[in-house]
Formats: C-alpha cells, sequence, structure tokens
C-alpha cells in the first residue's frame, strides 16, 4: 500500500542512495563528513547554501498513461467488494552538482550514473516493503536515467531562471498512490471463455 506520502518517501530513498554512493566511492572523498543535507532537495540555484554539492530537485510528476484506466480492484476478502486502482506517477529529478570545481562536478555525475545502473530499482522505502496496491502495482520501482536533449535541459534552466549547467535527469517508475476512498459494494463480473465449436 502506498499513500500520498510516497512521493516524499521516494525523494528521500534517492537523495539517501545517492549520498551512500558518493559516500563509498573507491578512490575519491568527496568531502561529504557524514552530512546527508549536502545534497540538497532543493531546485539548482543562488538559493542553496554553500556546502552543498548537488541538488536532486523533483521537477516534474506525470501519470503513466499506460496504466491509467484500470479496473477496479475485487477485495481479496469481501468478495462483493471493489478498491479504486491506484493512480500510476512516473517522476523525474534533475541531478545538478555544484562544486566550484567542475571536475569534482563530472565526477559526481559520473558516480551517480553508475550508482543506478548497478541498482536501478528499489523495493523498501522509509524502511519498509514498497507494497503492491492491493495487487495492482510492483512490488519495485524502477530508476533510469532519462537522458533529456539540449533543448530540454535550456528550457529548464529558463524556467529556473539560472544560467545553464551540465545535470542529468532521472526517471522513477511507477510509482503508484492507492486511493484513500474505502471499499465499495458491487457485483463481480465474471468471463466465460468458449472454444472454437463450442456452445455457451
Amino acid at each position: 500500500m502506498a499513500g500520498f506520502g510516497v512521493i516524499r518517501d521516494v525523494s528521500r530513498e534517492l537523495r539517501q542512495q545517492v549520498f551512500d554512493a558518493l559516500e563509498a566511492t573507491p578512490d575519491v572523498d568527496f568531502s561529504l563528513d557524514g552530512t546527508l543535507t549536502r545534497v540538497s532537495l532543493s531546485p539548482p540555484g543562488d538559493a542553496l547554501t554553500d556546502d552543498v554539492i548537488a541538488s536532486l530537485y523533483l521537477y516534474h510528476v506525470e501519470v503513466d498513461r499506460h496504466l491509467r484506466n484500470r479496473r477496479p480492484l475485487p477485495d481479496p476478502v469481501l468478495p462483493d467488494q471493489f478498491r479504486n486502482p491506484p493512480l500510476p506517477l512516473q517522476l523525474r529529478y534533475l541531478f545538478t552538482p555544484v562544486d566550484e570545481d567542475e571536475e569534482t562536478n563530472q565526477l559526481l555525475i559520473g558516480r551517480m550514473i553508475q550508482h543506478f545502473h548497478d541498482h536501478p530499482s528499489v523495493a523498501v522505502l522509509e524502511g519498509s516493503p514498497l507494497g503492491t496496491s492491493f495487487g495492482a502495482a510492483s512490488p519495485h520501482l524502477r530508476i533510469r536515467p532519462d537522458l533529456l536533449s539540449l533543448e530540454q535541459l535550456s528550457q529548464l534552466w529558463n524556467a529556473f531562471s539560472q544560467p545553464y549547467r551540465v545535470a542529468v535527469s532521472l526517471l522513477v517508475e511507477v510509482v503508484a498512490i492507492d486511493s484513500a476512498e474505502p471499499p465499495k459494494r458491487g457485483p463481480r463480473v465474471e468471463e466465460l471463455v468458449v472454444g472454437a465449436g463450442q456452445r455457451r
């Protein structure tokens, strides 16, 4: 089951993964000193404090159109009750290194891409299994680099009113938000499959 707080939980999980990956980078010390807030969830820009080395910002939420129109879910215990299906979402994050040294920024991007190449899924949020939204969602979230075109990145930076910086977008799918409505009573629909040449 995933309540409305799942978006926040995904953001926290991604930041923790990025932070842990940077802390564990062999042969490179990013000087994080165990301080999680050095990877910020705020948008990249002038408002970031000097100790922040990277921004991991949720910049777009979109309904997954391939999974949007699903049938009500039969309750596993009460055969005459149904739940509204969860709302399937795609989340897009922008990872932007903001260190003063550009070589360090390139190392940060490379390490982040490497980490999510090696660990492309998440099954636990806030210490609990993700859940399957009453059987209508995957117990795993998929994470992958969502490489944007130069034009798309330029539009993002214009929206931030900031000069262009090298950044990488991450796509997280499918994040399911369960309906808050209780199960409702309704008749089950049973399908009868008839083979060729058979009578009903």
